[in-house]
This record gives C-alpha cells, structure tokens and sequence, in this order.
C-alpha cells in the first residue's frame, strides 16, 4: 500500500504551493491510515471529502496563478488537474457503491499522481513563475 510523506524531494519551492502539497500528503495519510484501521464509514467519508475539497481548491489556485502569469503550459497542466478530478470522481462513485478495491485503487492513483505531478508539472510551473519574477520571462499584460 503507499505512503504518502511529503519531503524536499516533492517541493517546488513556492511556499505556498509547498503548503498545499504538504496538506495533501498529510489528508492523503490520514485516508490511508483510516483504511488500515477500518475507520467508521462516516468518518472516512469526512477525510475524502475533506481531500477533495483540498485538492480542488490547490487546483483552483494554480489555475489562477497559471492564467494570471499567461503560463504557455497552461492547457497541459489543466489537462492533468482534470484526469484527476475525473479519476476521483469515479472511484469515490465506486467506494459509494461498496466497491471494496476501490479505496486502495484511489490511494494507489493519488500515491503515483501526487509524486509524478509535484515532482515534475507543478516544478515546471514554479521554475516558470521564480523566472517571470526575475524578469527572465516577459510578465502577463
């Protein structure tokens, strides 16, 4: 099963957009334990929605950050965000129907996104965003 620890290794050196991530790791951390420990359905039901609400409002912040800074990778990174969000929506569908492979199916999914996309789409974003501050990169008129 995966753990979800955030470390430097997944920083992108943004302070704010760090402390969203480290957020999400630690909500996705708290669904993984509330799995092994057979947690109340109505508890467990509180963490996921509590982490999609989370990730929906970090994706709406680096959209708007995307779109004020004209990111020329905008539409891609989006693109990323929306497999997400449709990826949850059905295996939080499934977890609702009584789908007993679901909840490991999503923590799986959100294990290796969360690496892949912190890693690699949200660092290309914030190399983008130090460089327009430094004026290597013309600003949005």
């Amino acid at each position: 099963m995966p753990r979800f620890h955030w470390s430097e290794a997944h920083a992108v050196y943004l302070p704010e957009i760090d402390a969203e991530h480290r957020a999400l790791f630690q909500i996705a951390a708290d669904l993984q334990n509330a799995i092994l420990t057979r947690t109340p359905p109505e508890k467990f039901r509180a963490i996921l929605r509590n982490l999609l609400a989370h990730a929906e409002e970090h994706f709406q912040h680096e959209e708007r950050t995307m779109r004020a800074a004209a990111y020329p990778s905008y539409e891609w990174h989006k693109r990323q965000h929306d497999t997400v969000r449709k990826q949850a929506k059905a295996l939080v569908r499934r977890i609702a129907d009584g789908d007993t492979d679901a909840p490991s199916q999503l923590l799986e999914f959100l294990s290796r996104w969360l690496e892949d996309h912190t890693r690699l789409t949200d660092r290309m974003l914030a190399a983008f965003l130090r460089n327009q501050e430094r004026g290597h990169v013309p600003r949005a008129s």
